[in-house]
């Protein structure tokens, strides 16, 4: 008993002595869990950072195509290739993946932006589906990466000659003839009330050339100036644009790297020259479609073909040559563009898009004269919205060109004969896009 009640009377005397001693101790509470908040202010899908004030939306998408294609009419050279052969490919597959990082602060002087969107492909389909074209497989892109302050944006992004844009251009692989490049540029937009916006761009003018002949070209010396005035009400928007381009002839070397003579045949004339592409865009809004449109875009250009949207021709254009007189010259051309569409169920959508382009090469050869490549292209798709977020889409593309004043080798060495021609071609492409959004 004794010991019993020892031990007790120690114990009761380390509980009070570590009560007070606990007493001393500051009260402290435990860290506050900072959980990540929506934010409301510029849609659904984004939320807060945390610990700061900016929001961000993250998305994505996977694109699985599978691809046919067909090609028949005039081969004008044995190289050429316009006629199907056994070293084109008639189906291919591609599967691409997309993830975006759109973030935006409020701030006292404006909205400040940043945006970029990456891409990967697993096989990237070649633009003529020769073997000798094909790319290989796992290869990463950046699609989009620019920032914007109050009216600034500089980065890659849309050309603003362009009235294209994510709602609109919407077919799968069809031509579309109007300005759709991404492009390194700097531009301010001005916001003067009542729809009414004018923007002023600087652009990389090697984003927009387009020569076959890359070994013509000089170097950069002034970038594109592109301006465009755009008005926007509810009923839809219209918007008038123009650009400069400078295209200068590069210095012809021989084996050696010595410049060539002008009595030599190779040389290139020394020219430096600005061309120039003017356009005008409607879109109009059909209320009765979910996000129904009607988009016509036309343009003209003079040593500026990449503006008129010729990199979806079947035959890439080029914005100068070297004539049949020796100097070195611009091509010229005009095209047009319409597109309808939208939703008339909320499971099924649909785009229908045309276009004509209209290029004239002066004097391009000696044989020939001047050159003339002529091209239409019509284009359908339907797409069915399964749950949210995966939609399958069947496009149709029928595209037809003409060549006027060609020339046609036929042999090789002595034996080789050149004469002027007509060239006439069509191409089929049709195709299935699963696609999940997120």
């Amino acid at each position: 008993m004794t010991m019993k009640s020892l031990l007790l009377g120690a114990a009761a005397g380390f509980a009070a002595l570590a009560t007070a001693q606990a007493a001393d101790l500051p009260m402290t509470k435990g860290e506050a869990v900072e959980y990540v908040k929506v934010c409301s202010a510029f849609g659904p899908g984004f939320f807060y950072i945390p610990g700061s004030d900016t929001c961000l939306k993250i998305g994505g998408e996977i694109r699985a195509d599978y691809r046919g294609y067909n090609q028949s009419g005039d081969s004008r050279t044995a190289a050429d290739g316009y006629k199907q052969t056994r070293n084109n490919h008639s189906s291919a597959f591609n599967t691409e993946a997309r993830i975006s990082f759109d973030a935006r602060t409020q701030t006292e002087y404006g909205l400040l932006r940043s945006f970029f969107q990456l891409r990967a492909n697993s096989r990237p389909i070649p633009s003529n589906w020769n073997v000798n074209s094909d790319t290989s497989g796992n290869t990463f892109s950046i699609k989009y990466a620019y920032l914007q302050f109050g009216g600034l944006t500089a980065g890659f992004a849309h050309s603003y000659f362009g009235f294209y844009d994510f709602e609109y251009g919407n077919t799968l692989w069809g031509a579309y003839y109007a300005q759709s490049n991404v492009v390194n540029l700097l531009a301010y937009t001005a916001d003067f009330g009542g729809g009414f916006s004018a923007t002023l761009s600087v652009e990389d003018g090697r984003d927009h050339r387009q020569n076959a002949f890359r070994a013509m070209q000089g170097g950069q010396q002034a970038p594109d100036v592109v301006g465009q005035v755009r008005f926007k009400q509810d009923w839809g928007s219209i918007a008038v644009q123009a650009a400069a381009h400078q295209y200068r002839s590069a210095t012809a070397l021989d084996a050696n790297g010595v410049p060539v003579l002008p009595t030599n045949a190779n040389y290139i004339p020394r020219e430096n020259k600005w061309g120039y592409a003017v356009g005008a865009s409607l879109l109009l809004n059909i209320p009765a479609l979910d996000k129904g449109h009607l988009v016509i875009e036309g343009q003209y250009a003079d040593g500026a073909l990449d503006y008129l949207g010729i990199s979806s021709t079947k035959l890439k254009g080029q914005d100068y040559f070297i004539n049949s007189n020796g100097g070195f010259d611009g091509g010229k051309g005009w095209s047009v563009t319409a597109e309808l569409g939208g939703n008339f169920t909320p499971q099924w959508g649909f785009n229908l898009v045309g276009g004509y382009i209209d290029t004239t090469y002066d004097k391009f050869s000696a044989l020939g004269g001047d050159l003339g490549v002529k091209e239409y292209s019509l284009t359908g798709n339907l797409t069915y919205t399964i749950v949210k977020g995966l939609t399958v889409t069947g496009e149709l593309t029928y595209t037809h060109q003409d060549i006027d004043n060609t020339v046609w080798t036929t042999g090789t060495g002595a034996n080789a004969v050149s004469r002027v021609t007509d060239a006439k071609s069509d191409f089929w492409t049709g195709g299935v896009r699963i696609k999940r959004t997120f």
